[in-house]
């Protein structure tokens, strides 16, 4: 059993976190870094002691270039805490991550979201970390503070190493602060909602969204089962479709339009929903419930249809589930309740396998098999963390 320290380290600079990790490393201590805890980051060796840092007390708003529409952030300050902030100036970060267990996406710290690669349904119309992160200083495993990318965001000068910190979970240095670039709040928020008759149906809508002139900022898929549970009250059907449009009122229109009018959706049930309804049925498409498991499986778009339908006649053997798929992104995000978790565990694995597709537990503690064994990374964590004090990140 790997002993952790009882009492968690809390600094509130990049200064006192680097001490903070210099000093562990000297003793051989492996390091757990903590924010929200609310997805796990590192697995740790069972014989080596754990020292816990938590980022939370560097929750400061350091520098907001409002005419250059970036900010530069400390790693423990939350998404809700920050959207707030920028909300003052007409300006927010195009993201609304994913919440297991049912709490709240705004109460994730910023550190975390990109510690995990946490993105929501905006991911496809919006982009990812790639684009909204522009510079960042995080700690190496000897406690030396590192300075990657810029505050502008036309800086590319030197190595995007600040790009080795995102999906890393942690596990090859510690993030200090980041610099992101922000974006004007968009006026108007509409969606679509189809209701389909099977997944085949959908999936044959979904590509023709994808080749149309539209431009979505977000393509969802949500099982029958769980759209049951909707908080707007509308009718359920075996495979939900939702296309959503951000920008000016009169463009949004015209674009959910222009999807009900494609020779594909004609024949299907519509509904569209307005800003507020929209907003909400966003919100309850990235938290997730508590569950016994909870899974991520990240496929090929043309394979989110026929895994939605695999997995949901699964789930439907065990009881109460949800599932919602980032159509465009090939990323299915699942929660089950179940008394025999690792049977299903078992199962899903083996669908994934099948299709060759990789799957992360979100929920739960489950068995896994080793991460990819990739020379590039093995490589990359033998130089920025030959001690192993990051730990490694979650199995597969």
């Amino acid at each position: 059993m790997t002993e952790i320290a009882a009492q968690p380290k809390r600094p509130t600079t990049p200064d006192e976190l680097s001490a903070a990790i210099a000093a562990a490393a000297q003793t051989g201590t492996q390091i757990h870094l903590t924010g929200s805890n609310s997805l796990p980051l590192t697995r740790f060796d069972a014989v080596r002691p754990v020292q816990t840092i938590s980022t939370l007390r560097m929750n400061k708003l350091l520098e907001h270039a409002i005419a250059d529409m970036t900010v530069t952030v400390q790693a423990g300050i939350t998404l809700e805490s920050l959207q707030k902030q920028l909300a003052w100036h007409n300006q927010w970060l195009p993201i609304d991550p994913p919440a297991p267990g049912g709490r709240s996406p705004g109460h994730r710290t910023i550190a975390g979201l990109i510690a995990t690669n946490s993105l929501g349904p905006l991911r496809f119309g919006c982009g990812d970390y790639r684009l909204l992160v522009l510079g960042m200083r995080w700690v190496d495993s000897a406690g030396t503070l590192i300075r990657a990318g810029g505050r502008t965001v036309k800086n590319s000068a030197g190595y995007q190493t600040n790009r080795l910190m995102i999906g890393a979970c942690g596990s090859l240095g510690a993030i200090a602060e980041v610099t992101l670039r922000t974006y004007a709040r968009p006026a108007d928020e509409q969606c679509v909602l189809f209701f389909c008759d099977s997944y085949p149906q959908a999936e044959t809508l979904l590509a023709a969204t994808l080749q149309s002139a539209t431009v979505p900022a977000y393509v969802e898929m949500i099982g029958g089962r769980s759209f049951r549970a909707n908080p707007l009250q509308l009718p359920a059907s075996p495979a939900i479709l939702v296309i959503g449009f951000l920008g000016r009122p009169e463009v949004c229109t015209a674009q959910v339009q222009a999807v009900r009018n494609l020779n594909e959706a004609r024949n299907i049930e519509a509904i569209s929903q307005t800003a507020a309804q929209a907003g909400r049925l966003r919100l309850w498409l990235t938290t997730e419930p508590a569950a016994d498991v909870g899974f991520r499986i990240h496929a090929l778009s043309s394979q989110v249809c026929p895994l939605m339908e695999q997995v949901e006649a699964l789930a439907a053997k065990t009881g109460e589930s949800w599932l919602v798929a980032e159509a465009a992104a090939g990323i299915i995000r699942g929660s089950v309740k179940t008394s025999d978790a690792s049977n299903f565990w078992t199962q899903l694995r083996e669908i994934a396998r099948a299709r060759d597709v990789t799957i992360l537990a979100t929920q739960g503690n489950f068995p896994g098999t080793p991460a990819r064994d990739d020379d590039l990374l093995r490589r990359l964590k033998t130089e920025l963390d030959p001690q192993n004090c990051f730990g490694l990140p979650p199995v597969n």
